[in-house]
């Protein structure tokens, strides 16, 4: 693991700043993560279709359904970006 440091006249200060920053960040992430996952289910109960099947590329492709494919595979890209900036948020250890 790596160790980033912040160098400040003021470490008592500059400590709790960048902890309250970071759970905001964690907190943004989660909700934003929620919403995802709120859209990725609407999508695949409007598709009729399981993640695994759009994953593995197994759906029937249509003019009526291209669309709403095209906006759960950007949906299920961007979960997999929020879980992985999660991941990393929650593996930050704030040292003093």
């Amino acid at each position: 693991m790596a160790t980033i440091q912040i160098k400040t006249p003021y470490p008592e200060q500059a400590a709790p700043l960048v902890k309250d920053a970071i759970e905001m960040e964690k907190k943004m992430v989660r909700g934003s993560l929620a919403t995802t996952n709120e859209r990725i289910t609407a999508l695949t109960r409007e598709l009729s279709v399981a993640v695994d099947q759009v994953l593995a590329g197994t759906v029937a492709r249509t003019e009526a359904n291209e669309m709403a494919l095209l906006e759960l595979e950007g949906e299920l890209a961007i979960r997999r970006s929020l879980e992985e900036a999660l991941r990393s948020l929650d593996s930050l250890e704030l040292c003093s």
